[in-house]
């Protein structure tokens, strides 16, 4: 792909894009995870943001506009005011492209633009060195509480429901 010709446009999802998104980005998943992103969307949680490089979604983030609501952050710092971005993804051979870095920047122009006045994420301990790095060189800075226990439902792609944790770590930058 000629570096020159990719660019890519940072959009809020639309209902007509869902079964494209569920499709390229969780083919082996029945968790409808991006239809669940667009009903927090729809009822006015944040925004599902995702990056479009011609007619091909390349990554998303779901913006939030209060969070994380996990007890170890919600007991140690105080929330108010602070964005989330949670559900990050970049399709492997868009990484180190730049759009992960887009989608946040608009993250952050919409979170100030609502009144925000911090964001913040979390990351995975150990298994995402690499989206760690990025976060870090944006500017956002470990929250100090330590690492914290993460799980969620899934359901694969022949119907089995399960269970998946993660050790993250919360990352939090002021929006200046």
């Amino acid at each position: 792909m000629d570096e020159q010709s990719f660019r890519i446009e940072i959009r809020p999802a639309e209902a007509t894009q869902l079964d494209l998104l569920e499709s390229t980005f969780d083919p082996d998943s029945l968790s409808r995870d991006h239809y669940r992103r667009y009903e927090k969307q729809q009822r006015g949680d944040g925004i599902y943001l995702i990056a479009w490089h011609d007619q091909t979604p390349v990554g998303h983030f779901l913006l939030l506009w209060s969070g994380p609501h996990d007890a170890a952050v919600m007991d140690a710092i105080d929330i108010t005011n602070s964005a989330y971005l949670e559900a990050g993804a970049t399709l492997g051979r868009y990484q180190r492209r730049g759009v992960a870095t887009a989608i946040i920047q608009e993250a952050e122009r919409l979170a100030k633009a609502r009144g925000c006045t911090h964001i913040g994420l979390e990351v995975g301990s150990t298994d995402n060195p690499d989206a760690k790095r990025l976060y870090t060189k944006m500017g956002y800075v470990d929250w100090g509480g330590g690492e914290f226990l993460i799980q969620w439902e899934y359901h694969d792609k022949n119907g089995q429901q399960g269970i998946e944790t993660e050790m993250v770590t919360y990352l939090r930058k002021p929006l200046v």
